[in-house]
């Protein structure tokens, strides 16, 4: 199949050849409705520029666009600040945006990398789905962080959730857990894994979950105390709780001795992120610490391969470590 050109992208919008340059050169001189026909154009081609025909517009922007549904996770802060820490030491600037999962607002932002604005796009939670991401990926310089679609075209970097939730669920149990209860969101695809992994611990030690409660909407602090304050109407309280985010078991704390209760001695906690959350919980949180800073310089490292090296298009993913820290939310 030949490679879509700018008079199919002109054609296919309904406008001049003028035009579509004008929108792939960022002149203001476009109307807002023509612009959204290119870009519309753009994405059903997936036209994407010739390398040689842009050096001749103008050199590399030295700018990455780095997108989230939001950005008020501890995570994603130190995630995107060691893109930008990175993007800087070659040279690079880092653009950075929120969504709000709103799919028309994050479309209008991948615009900017379909249409040179931006050298290459760093995705963290993508709304998306895995096949808008794939096609993406597969025309242009795209890497994924942290939070993961299944893209094959689009590398990521994250953690093994499931191994790291079967871990701090092994840490409750060897802490003399037998009835573990799960505050869990399934939204986002971290979420499942570390579901999995909690259930994959259990099952080996032949227990079964006590109880898995799942929020709706935001996964945040009064998601914590919501879940929590449902264990507490259940009674029969679990041995140990385990907390898809630390920011979600602070707020598991909080409801639990407001209502009288010990953590740990009564029921034990574990978040999970090692976020600023988890040591200004009282008591301080047994949790699992993710490297996200430097999951961010090396996003920027994959995405620096492809914008710049002819043919570099590795697939797949790369797990960094992650580490059980043992708090005192939890038995020793």
């Amino acid at each position: 199949m030949a490679r879509p050109t700018v008079q199919d992208v002109a054609k296919t919008a309904g406008v001049s050849v003028g035009t579509v340059s004008r929108v792939l050169n960022g002149s203001p001189a476009v109307s807002e409705s023509s612009k959204e026909k290119v870009n519309a154009a753009i994405r059903q081609l997936s036209y994407r520029p010739l390398a040689s025909a842009r050096d001749l517009r103008r050199d590399r922007t030295m700018r990455v666009l780095a997108l989230a549904k939001n950005l008020d996770s501890l995570v994603i802060s130190e995630v995107f600040r060691g893109v930008g820490d990175a993007a800087a030491d070659s040279g690079y600037v880092s653009l950075i945006a929120a969504t709000s999962g709103d799919l028309d607002r994050e479309q209008q932002l991948v615009d900017m990398l379909r249409n040179g604005s931006v050298d290459g796009l760093v995705l963290f939670s993508p709304t998306m789905s895995d096949q808008e991401v794939d096609a993406v990926a597969e025309q242009m310089s795209v890497v994924q962080v942290c939070e993961i679609v299944d893209a094959e075209s689009a590398f990521g970097v994250s953690i093994d959730d499931r191994q790291a939730a079967y871990d701090i669920t092994r840490h409750l149990i060897d802490t003399g857990g037998k009835r573990l209860a799960m505050l869990a969101h399934r939204g986002a695809r971290s979420g499942r894994l570390r579901e999995e992994g909690f259930r994959q611990a259990l099952t080996e030690s032949g227990l079964a979950p006590d109880r898995i409660l799942f929020a709706e909407g935001n996964f945040g602090f009064h998601s914590g105390r919501s879940l929590a304050r449902k264990l507490l109407e259940a009674g029969d309280l679990p041995d140990a709780v385990f907390c898809g985010t630390d920011i979600v078991a602070a707020g598991c704390v909080r409801e639990l001795t407001d209502a009288g209760l010990r953590v740990p001695g009564d029921i034990a906690v574990a978040g999970f992120d090692d976020s600023a959350q988890a040591e200004m919980c009282v008591p301080e949180l047994t949790t699992v610490r993710q490297p996200a800073y430097e999951m961010g310089r090396m996003a920027f490292a994959e995405l620096l391969e492809r914008m710049t090296v002819p043919g570099a298009h590795r697939r797949g993913r790369t797990f960094l470590p992650h580490e059980l820290v043992v708090r005192d939310s939890t038995k020793s």
